[in-house]
């Protein structure tokens, strides 16, 4: 098993609009479009992303964020759809912090 985790500051994504169409998949960039709080769900997203690359043991770079697609499910929960796979994610925001985990059964 595999565990990715990432936490980052939510004030540094406030009007990243270019960084948000680089990092979400389209499904994303269009639920980012809708939402009061973006950089909450921005700095959300991206730290799934990093969690998830570090679980799979990427290096930053080596795979595109926007190629990885994190959708929710019925009952609310995110998952991770990368490469015809998918993996558990959980992201929680407090105050001015976003952090996501991941964990990879290899």
């Amino acid at each position: 098993m595999a565990i990715g985790i990432d936490i980052v500051y939510i004030p540094r994504f406030v009007g990243k609009e270019k960084l948000a169409a680089r990092i979400l998949s389209p499904g994303e960039l269009e639920i980012y479009k809708m939402r009061p709080n973006k950089e909450e769900f921005l700095a959300g997203r991206f730290a799934a992303k990093e969690a998830f690359l570090k679980a799979i043991k990427e290096g930053i770079g080596r795979i595109a964020f926007h190629h990885i697609d994190i959708i929710y499910m019925r009952d609310g929960r995110p998952e991770i759809h990368y490469g015809g796979e998918v993996y558990p994610v959980s992201i929680s925001h407090d105050g001015d912090y976003a952090v996501a985990i991941v964990e990879i059964k290899e």
